[in-house]
Formats: structure tokens, C-alpha cells, sequence
């Protein structure tokens, strides 16, 4: 656990300073995203959720619900700032304190899984994505950005 200052410095700072990645990304991100667009319920995890920085890319499309996985809480405010400003209604947006490794989600309940720059903060990465699995419906998909490269 960090002291509480420090959470608040952090989601400031990372509100702050990624304006210019996420300008680069935007093209990439929004051909990644796009298979999460679409008519019909879909219910998202964000594992990572931060500021909430990829609602941009998906959610103004109906029928969308977001859980946001943060484990600093700090970031719930920004990522719900993020998604009134993407189209999303709030009561379709739940923030929870989680880390990666222990998604607080019941098996099967999600269509996607949306991870940016998550991998490299977590403690055991097999782990994270055993829970991504865990948590995916039978056809659903992961998407994600990371900068970190696997073994």
C-alpha cells in the first residue's frame, strides 16, 4: 500500500503526462478497439483502467457496460470523468480496487477485456492473464496494448 498523497500524485501525474502516447496511439487504438464497437450488450473489463484513457475508442457504442479494475482508487475519478466525456452513461460504469492478479469478477461474466500498459506493473503476470481467461465468456476477447515483452 502507498500513502494516499502518493495515489493522488500518481493519477494527477498520469492525467497529466500520457497526452502526448495517447496522440500517437490514437490511430492504432482505434483500429484495436474496434471490434468492441457494435450493436447489442456487451459487458467490458478494463483491467488497468487508469484515467480512463481508451473510452475514446469505444464507449458511445450502445448497449456498452464498463468495469474498471484500479489498484489505486485515486483513478476512479478520472476514469469517470473519461467515460461521461466518451458518451458513456455513468450508471454503466463500475469502478473496483483490484489488482490484476485478483480479479473481483465471476468467471464467465465478461465479453472483452481491454489491458494498456498494465503487464509491467503487475506482480505475476501468469497470474494477471489466468484471471483474464477466468473471467473471459467462451468467444470472448483480450485486447491489449503493452511494452513489455513476454518470455
Amino acid at each position: 500500500p502507498r500513502p494516499d498523497w502518493y495515489e493522488e500524485f500518481y493519477a494527477t501525474a498520469m492525467d497529466k503526462t500520457m497526452e502526448s502516447y495517447e496522440a500517437a496511439m490514437a490511430g492504432y487504438k482505434s483500429q484495436l478497439f474496434a471490434e468492441l464497437k457494435g450493436n447489442g450488450e456487451r459487458r467490458i473489463l478494463e483491467m488497468g483502467i487508469g484515467t480512463g484513457p481508451n473510452f475514446r475508442y469505444y464507449a458511445d457504442s450502445p448497449g456498452i457496460t464498463v468495469v474498471g479494475v484500479d489498484p489505486n482508487n485515486k483513478m476512479e475519478g478520472y476514469a469517470l470523468s473519461a467515460a461521461v466525456m466518451a458518451g458513456l452513461p455513468p450508471s454503466n460504469f463500475k469502478f473496483i480496487q483490484a489488482v490484476a492478479e485478483a480479479l473481483p469478477l465471476k468467471d464467465a461474466s465478461v465479453d472483452a477485456v481491454v489491458g494498456t500498459l498494465v503487464l509491467c506493473s503487475v506482480r505475476d503476470v501468469d497470474k494477471a492473464l489466468s484471471e483474464v481467461k477466468r473471467v473471459l465468456k467462451p468467444g470472448g476477447v483480450y485486447v491489449f496494448v503493452e511494452h513489455v515483452a513476454a518470455k
